[in-house]
This record gives structure tokens, C-alpha cells and sequence, in this order.
């Protein structure tokens, strides 16, 4: 009767382990369709601008570290980079190259929280971190802290493998996960502890089921377990640390080594010293994660109280007959108990904190090294509640621990309802405004070969146009490290004949001396506010070479000086980018409107252009006397425009009247610029 009963309750067992898992994929998939609405959202982050900038400039052939200034780790450029090869440089690709990190996240966090508390633990996790405001923010960046963070959970993973089946390939591919965690970003190396711990663990249990009765004395066994642990933790612990530093020796085998000591590791120590840590500032920090995150932390502890009711039921603290007297909590005893892991999780909480509390500068994105086991240790919590409710054994002594429990729960989903509603109000951000009218202006103003300076690389990035390789990050800290000077930006501003620069995220006004010289040295300027300005239009210094000068007068006024065409192959179906070198010897009264056509061999037009300069933003009314104005002009090329020779020409004419403005040497009413051969 009882193998009946067996094997019915296998196949029962088997179903409902499928509804379970077809309802963790479904909330798992309802969390990624509420991250991936609305991936172009405009949010301006600074650090997601300057990382998908880095990475577009690898891929443009800008090797990272040796051309490419960035204080970022390669494993989550690469990976952007991999991105853009594959759905182009936009901001919806590196997103998206993102977003299977909160996958492994929270993959890897649910079979932890199972292997705990079964089902309701796994699910509880899932939960968890797809509500958890930095998670949901972060996976919708380009940024490192959800892939560092999943690969660091993944590393704990691997080592609870290990523990299970003994294979070593399990503690290498356990430090191999951390160490592409700490080339990701280095944010996780706290979960050192929990992993030693946890190899700790296993060495004393290793130990303690191999000792044999024969050993002659209380003292010779004490003493073979422990050189028997030391060995044990001792080889463990060395092919675990040869996992992690693979990946660290990979990194100055393919990059320059000493661009990376200086970008990677130098940096972050001028950064310390020139910010250092503050204990009120660090206390300011910790409290608004707090704040914002507070049913997390009211679930923790939730979990560790029934952590210790658990461990209580198991007898570690009771007295159950003299046999019991005798449980201590030794390693190997852990092992087979339920606390093993909620002692796995507080080691992990208790070691970030203390990595926090030494960290300078501190943000609050660094905090989502805290959600893991603050997770792991609310499914605990959930995962004792459902265990005990759905037990008929539930006795008097057991329902006020019910109810405290079932109460912790319910205040802490208060806090989970206002994180839904923020995390709603983050997901419908959109970009409009002055950030889409910057775009258009920088379109207008620059070509996509130019490189433009500005302290908004996201802004830079979104128009489709390039910061300086050398440029790096220009963050606050960098200024204040000494990383980013006003010297240094106007030195790579005159050498890559940047033609605008943004002051869009509080940046610029930090230094002085080079933004007293953009406003200088730049003819035009788009003002929105004190703090979002963009110039544009550079001066010219005395004395420098015109591309193809010529000088060549309509009417009185004004004169065309030069052009230069964007070089390579002119092919139907793409644009021809051209700048055109204007001068005007007195103010204009007229906003003269700019033409630019091609000509085929009978005179007949293929195509043109016709705009105000500059798109329209610095019209010939604005115009300084005796500045040279530089123009740009997209010429469009049809895709269906026959190969052959083609004249590009040029003028400009009164938009009201048609009227154009002759050469004054008489004859035609443009300027012919150059014959192009069309492939």
C-alpha cells in the first residue's frame, strides 16, 4: 500500500513543481515586459551617457584604455560593444544588452532562496527583485551594477554546487563567475566572506564524516579535524582564487597594462584622497537606501527572528536530553541545518555593510550590493510562514510567532506598494522638451564625423555624434581628482575642432577657466536656462587654413571662403556631409536662405539642400562682421541616382522673393564648388 502511495505522490510532486515553476516564469516575464516599455527614455544619466560612449568608440576602432579614456571595467563595455555590432550604436541596444543580467539576477537569487525555503522562498525572490527600486532602475541602464551583481550571486550559486556534489569544476567556475564579476565593475568583492564561510563549512563537515572511531583520544581527534579542516579549506580555498584570478590576468594581456593600472586602479585611488569618506555623509547614504527600501529590511529581519525560532525548534538551544546537550554550533552541525542559511545570508549582509561603510566616494547605486541577502533573507521569512501555516502540527506555541510574522509581512508590503508606484513613474519617462530639441540642434550644428565636446555624454550620444576619445568621464570627482582640468578640455576642444559643446549636467560651471573660453571662442549659443546651454558655431583662430580657400563674393557682402567634403566614396543612398566656409565683412539685415545642389553633365538637378545655416539656428542676421562661419550641409543622395560625374555648387537667395545672390565677378548665379564622381 505504502509504494502505491509512493508512487502516486512522485508524479503529484512533479506537477505541482511545474505550476509552481510556470508561475515563477510568469512573474518573471511580467517583469521583463515592465522593463523593456519605454527603453529610450530620457533620464539623463550621466554615468549610462559616458559608459555608452566609451563602448561606441571601441567599436568605431578606439581601443579602451590606449585611445579611449574610460574608468570602467572591459567586461561591460565589451558586452555593450557587442550590442552596438550587432543593432547599431543606439540606446535601446545597450539597454537591452542589459536586461538579461536582471535575468541571472534573479535566477540566481530564486534557486538560492529554494534550495532555503522551496517554493514560496523562490518566488518570494523573484518577487522581490523585480519590485526593488535600484534593480528596476539599473536594468533599464547601461550600467554595471545588475551584471556585476548577478554574476557575483551566480559565483555563490556555483559554490552551493560544489558543496552539493563535490566536483571541483564547481569551485572553479565559482571563482571564475566573481572574478568576471570584478571585471564587470568591482563592486562585490565582500562576497569573499560568505563564500569563505562557506568553504569553511565544508571542510569541517568534510572532516568530521571521514573520522573513524579508531583514534585513540579526545585530543588526537581535535587535532586531526583541524589540520584535516585547514587542509581541506586550504586547497579549496587556493583553486578557488586560481577561478578568480583568470579573468584579473586576461584584463593587461588585452589591453595596454599601464593605461589600465592608471584608468582601473590609479584613478580610484586620487579619487579617494580627493573625496575622502565622511561618517555623516556614509550615515546620509545608508539612511535614504534605508528609507527607500525599508520593507526589505523590516523582511530581513523578519527572516532573522525566524532563523532563530527555527534553530530553537531544531534544539541548538534547548535541552532535549543529554544527547542534545551536546549540539554546538560547529560548522559540520550547520551543515545539515536549516540555519546554515540564514547565517549564509547575514555573513553577506553583515560584509556589505562593512564594505560600504569603508567605501569613498559612496552613491546610491552602490547599495544594490545589499538587495541579495536582504532578499535571501526576507524569502526566509516568507518561506517559515508558509511552512508553518500549511503544517497541521501548528500548536499554541507556534501561532504568536504566526502572528507577528503574518503582521511584519503586511507592513512591509505597504513599503512594496509605494516602490510599485515609483517604479511606474520611472518606466513613463519620456524624452521631449528641451533634451529633443538639443538633439535636433546638435544634429544641425555638427556632422556624424565630428567629434563635440560637452559634460552630457548621453546627450552627445543620443544626437548621434562623439566626445574626444581622450575626453574620458568629465564627472565631478574626476574634477575634483584632478582627472579633468579646464588646460586639459580646451587643449582636445581646440585639437579636435570640437563644433559645439553642451553644459547640460552642472558640470562645466566646475571649471571656469575653459567655460570662460567656450563662451569666447563659440559665435552661437542655444540657451534653455543658467544650466542647459549649448554653443556652437567655433571661431576660427587667426591664421588658420581654410579647406579649398577660395574667396568668392555674392554681392557686396558676403563671401564664400572654402568647403570641405566629409572624405571617402559618394554613393547613391547616403548623404554628402560638406561644410561650407562663410564671411560676411558687415552685419546682415536679410536671413539669406543657403542652397547646395548636384548638376549632372547636361546641367540637370539630382538633388539639393536648402536650409538657413546651421539648420536654421544661426541665421546670416546674426552673423558677426569678419567671422568665418562654418555651415553644415547633408546633401541627400538619391538611391537611384545614376554613376557618374556630378557638379556640386552652391549661393543663397532671399527666401521671399527667390532672388539669388550673384557672384560679383557676373556670369552664373551660384558658386561652383567641385565635380564628384558618383560610384
Amino acid at each position: 500500500m505504502s509504494e502505491q502511495i509512493n508512487r502516486k505522490s512522485t508524479p503529484e510532486r512533479a506537477v505541482q513543481n511545474l505550476k509552481w515553476l510556470a508561475l515563477w516564469l510568469l512573474i518573471l516575464a511580467l517583469a521583463f515586459a515592465w522593463r523593456a516599455q519605454n527603453l529610450d527614455a530620457f533620464g539623463l544619466s550621466n554615468d549610462e551617457g559616458a559608459h555608452l560612449m566609451w563602448a561606441r568608440l571601441a567599436v568605431d576602432g578606439y581601443p579602451l584604455y590606449s585611445e579611449t579614456y574610460a574608468v570602467q571595467a572591459p567586461l561591460f563595455l565589451e558586452a555593450i560593444g557587442l550590442a552596438f555590432r550587432l543593432a547599431g550604436p543606439t540606446i535601446q541596444a545597450g539597454r537591452w544588452a542589459i536586461l538579461p543580467s536582471f535575468g541571472l539576477l534573479a535566477a540566481a537569487l530564486s534557486w538560492l532562496a529554494y534550495r532555503s525555503g522551496g517554493w514560496p522562498a523562490a518566488l518570494t525572490a523573484v518577487i522581490l527583485v523585480s519590485l526593488a527600486p535600484l534593480v528596476f532602475t539599473f536594468s533599464r541602464l547601461a550600467m554595471a551594477e545588475v551584471p556585476a551583481t548577478a554574476l557575483a550571486v551566480t559565483s555563490v550559486v556555483f559554490l552551493f554546487l560544489y558543496l552539493d556534489r563535490g566536483h571541483k569544476a564547481w569551485l572553479l567556475a565559482s571563482g571564475l563567475t566573481l572574478g568576471l564579476s570584478f571585471i564587470t565593475k568591482m563592486l562585490n568583492p565582500f562576497v569573499v566572506a560568505p563564500i569563505g564561510w562557506l568553504l569553511l563549512v565544508r571542510s569541517q563537515r568534510s572532516v568530521a564524516s571521514s573520522q573513524k572511531p579508531e583514534v585513540s583520544s579526545q585530543k588526537s581527534v581535535i587535532s586531526s579535524q583541524v589540520v584535516g579542516a585547514g587542509g581541506q579549506l586550504l586547497l579549496d580555498g587556493l583553486l578557488w582564487s586560481l577561478g578568480l584570478l583568470i579573468p584579473l590576468a586576461v584584463v593587461p594581456l588585452v589591453y595596454d597594462p599601464a593605461a589600465v593600472y592608471d584608468q582601473l586602479i590609479r584613478f580610484r585611488s586620487e579619487l579617494r584622497a580627493a573625496v575622502p569618506s565622511s561618517t555623516a555623509e556614509t550615515w546620509t547614504q545608508f539612511q535614504l537606501f534605508i528609507n527607500s527600501h525599508w520593507g526589505f529590511w523590516l523582511l530581513a529581519f523578519g527572516g532573522i527572528m525566524a532563523a532563530g525560532f527555527r534553530a530553537w525548534e531544531e534544539g541548538w538551544q534547548g535541552s532535549r536530553g543529554a544527547e542534545e546537550q551536546g549540539r554546538v554550533l560547529s560548522p559540520h552541525r550547520l551543515f545539515t541545518s536549516s540555519l546554515l542559511y540564514p547565517l549564509t545570508w547575514l555573513i553577506w549582509l553583515l560584509a556589505g555593510i562593512v564594505m560600504l561603510g569603508w567605501h569613498a566616494p559612496l552613491f546610491p547605486h552602490h547599495f544594490i550590493v545589499l538587495l541579495p541577502p536582504l532578499i535571501l533573507l526576507g524569502a526566509e521569512l516568507i518561506s517559515y510562514e508558509a511552512q508553518v501555516i500549511g503544517s497541521l502540527s501548528a500548536n499554541g506555541e507556534q501561532r504568536p510567532a504566526i502572528m507577528i510574522y503574518s503582521l511584519i509581512i503586511m507592513v512591509a508590503a505597504l513599503n512594496l506598494l509605494t516602490i510599485v508606484k515609483a517604479n511606474r513613474e520611472t518606466a513613463a519617462i519620456v524624452t521631449g522638451g528641451r533634451e529633443a530639441e538639443a538633439l535636433k540642434l546638435l544634429r544641425a550644428v555638427s556632422t556624424p564625423d565630428d567629434f563635440v565636446m560637452g559634460d552630457s555624454q548621453l546627450l552627445i550620444f543620443m544626437a548621434d555624434r562623439r566626445t574626444p576619445p581622450p575626453l574620458g568621464d568629465v564627472a565631478l570627482v574626476a574634477i575634483k581628482a584632478g582627472r579633468q582640468t579646464s588646460e586639459r578640455m580646451l587643449r582636445l576642444t581646440e585639437q579636435v575642432q570640437a563644433p559645439a559643446v553642451v553644459q547640460w549636467s552642472l558640470r562645466l560651471p566646475w571649471l571656469p577657466d575653459y567655460l570662460a573660453w567656450v563662451q569666447s571662442n563659440y559665435l552661437a549659443r542655444r540657451v534653455w536656462d543658467n544650466d542647459h546651454i549649448i554653443y556652437f558655431g567655433l571661431r576660427l583662430p587667426p591664421g588658420q587654413t581654410i579647406p579649398n580657400e577660395k574667396t568668392v563674393r555674392l554681392s557686396e557682402s558676403v563671401a564664400l571662403r572654402g568647403y570641405q567634403i566629409e572624405p571617402g566614396p559618394v554613393k547613391p543612398g547616403q548623404h554628402l556631409n560638406l561644410k561650407v566656409y562663410w564671411q560676411t565683412d558687415m552685419p546682415l539685415a536679410e536671413n539669406y536662405t543657403v542652397f547646395t545642389q548636384l548638376l549632372n553633365n547636361q546641367g540637370v538637378l539630382a538633388t539639393s539642400w536648402d536650409s538657413q545655416p546651421l539648420g536654421g539656428y544661426f541665421p546670416t542676421s546674426q552673423w558677426p562682421a569678419g567671422e568665418i562661419v562654418t555651415d553644415i550641409v547633408r546633401l541627400p543622395l538619391p538611391a537611384d541616382l545614376a554613376p557618374g560625374n556630378y557638379s556640386l555648387i552652391t549661393g543663397m537667395y532671399r527666401l521671399d522673393t527667390q532672388e539669388r545672390l550673384r557672384p560679383a565677378t557676373g556670369g552664373n548665379d551660384f558658386v561652383a564648388l567641385t565635380t564628384l564622381n558618383i560610384e
